[in-house]
């Protein structure tokens, strides 16, 4: 932390980098969970603080980094890896201007970034089992994103360790046309040995909105499908939604009310075809 506060001091004392900026953010939730399963309640709480730079180049590009406090993977821990930095967890790097921007490091694939999940429920994600899954890459992965108007595009791909190729071919390419009412997208994964096409839409009704994710992999007998709904009535936003996994379903119910100045009250009930857990708490972000 004292490294961090003296370089920002540094950069805000010189006029060298009077166009760089680092700020610091963070979230941290407190509560209590409860699990049918063991019929046992405990208490939850987390904090991540995350450090952003920004900067611009004197031909206007603008160039950044990012990092979560809490990462434990380091930026270049890989040992058996020519020049090191595959294993980047929590952390980025990105270049951006007219051509779009570039990212290196913990990226989700083009997949995920533009098609997405439906709408969880609770304070702790209660298993996060809205998401339907997507096939992921190996970090530091690259993302490119360029954005025309309503038009939306990305391609991703994973890193490709020296020596042990195959098993870290990921590439991903997605496209998102989206409006202020309505939005549809279209994404695919291809990593070694299997493969994955997803399709979102989502659309606003007045106070409510609704989502709509599915995902037909190579791997998997079936297409899995999740639907989500969220309704605003002022400081709360009652959310709702169902998701199909195969062999299992899963649906949740949560709402949460806005305190004001960053704090939330945040609860959820999630039938996860196994048992139900539910959480209640206060979530912040600063």
């Amino acid at each position: 932390m004292k490294k961090i506060l003296l370089a920002t001091t540094l950069i805000a004392a010189s006029t060298g980098f009077a166009a760089a900026e680092v700020a610091l953010s963070g979230t941290a939730r407190m509560g209590i969970t409860t699990d049918t399963a063991s019929n046992d309640a405990a208490f939850t709480s987390r904090v991540r603080i995350k450090a952003t730079a920004t900067g611009t180049t004197d031909g206007g590009l603008e160039f950044g980094a990012s990092m979560r406090f809490d990462q434990d993977g380091g930026n270049d821990n890989d040992a058996g890896a020519v020049g090191g930095g595959t294993a980047n967890d929590d952390s980025n790097v990105y270049i951006s201007g007219a051509f779009g921007k570039l990212t290196f490091g913990d990226n989700d694939t083009a997949a995920n970034v533009l098609v997405g999940n439906v709408s969880g429920v609770g304070l702790t994600g209660l298993g996060d089992t809205n998401e339907l899954g997507y096939l992921g890459q190996t970090d530091t992965s690259a993302l490119y994103e360029y954005s025309t108007g309503a038009l939306s595009f990305a391609l991703s791909a994973g890193q490709t360790v020296a020596g042990n190729a195959a098993s870290n071919e990921s590439v991903s390419v997605a496209a998102k046309y989206s409006t202020d009412q309505f939005s549809v997208a279209l994404g695919y994964e291809d990593v070694t040995g299997d493969d994955q096409l997803s399709l979102g839409a989502s659309a606003t009704f007045g106070a409510a909105t609704v989502k709509v994710v599915a995902m037909d992999r190579d791997s998997n007998a079936d297409t899995n499908y999740a639907l989500s709904v969220d309704y605003t009535a002022g400081a709360a936003v009652v959310t709702a939604f169902y998701a199909d996994h195969g062999p299992v379903e899963a649906m949740g119910l949560g709402a949460s009310y806005d305190l004001g100045g960053g704090a939330s009250v945040v609860g959820g009930v999630v039938d996860n075809g196994t048992d139900t857990v539910a959480d209640l708490g206060l979530s912040f972000s600063f």
